[in-house]
């Protein structure tokens, strides 16, 4: 964690201003674990928020660090880094089997706005295998609506269906499962997904509190 807070200090040495309150904000959201923010608060915050839980641990907030090349960087409080291509995570730090790299991006449903589509592609995992060939095949699975920050959003449900390789001897069974997603109606954005990395990992529960508040602040004809 150290290693991270030294990286996001050292880009914002010699800033304005308003640097330095992105700064601080990414320390506050850092601080605690089972947090639960108000729509004031994430409003409040200079840097993007997102909630995760992660299995049956403390809820805790993300801030986000960086952007590159369409891969979206959040660090945490508990010792972790989440990147994120168009919403689907493809790498991982500070677990303890992290997501190394997923190929194939450029046909991410997320990218190419097909959500009846097939994105086979291959993951390396820190100690368990690498290239491994995961099958996904994606569908719109209808409208509903999402509760964030106290307020209810009209989403689409996207479901993608993974299918794992067998791996003796990590994994000989529980290959199959489904990922969600939640976009905006309008929009488009991703709200909130549930995502499994591999066979044993744990759930990941996100849900991006800065896009929601924003979609809040527009609808209610805020600024």
């Amino acid at each position: 964690m150290l290693f991270l807070i030294v990286i996001l200090a050292g880009g914002f040495t010699g800033c304005s201003s308003t640097n330095k309150a992105y700064y601080d904000t990414i320390q506050l959201a850092l601080a605690d674990n089972d947090v639960s923010l108000s729509l004031a608060e994430v409003q409040a915050s200079k840097a993007d928020l997102m909630q995760v839980t992660r299995g049956q641990r403390d809820t805790v907030v993300l801030a986000l660090a960086f952007i590159e090349s369409e891969l979206y960087k959040w660090v945490s409080a508990d010792h972790a880094l989440l990147v994120a291509h168009h919403g689907v995570v493809t790498e991982t730090q500070g677990l303890e089997h992290d997501l190394l790299y997923v190929s194939e991006l450029e046909a991410n449903p997320f990218k190419t706005n097909q959500f009846f589509a097939q994105w086979n592609y291959r993951v390396d995992i820190l100690g368990l295998g690498y290239g491994l060939p995961v099958q996904t095949q994606w569908r719109v699975d209808g409208e509903q609506t999402l509760n964030v920050l106290e307020h209810e959003l009209a989403v689409i449900h996207v479901v993608q269906d993974v299918t794992f390789p067998r791996t003796s001897p990590f994994w000989e069974s529980g290959l199959s499962w489904q990922n969600e997603y939640w976009i905006d109606s309008n929009t488009k954005q991703l709200l909130r997904s549930t995502q499994k990395l591999f066979p044993d990992s744990e759930w990941l529960d996100m849900v991006y509190l800065s896009r929601a508040a924003r979609l809040i602040a527009s609808s209610e004809g805020e600024e």
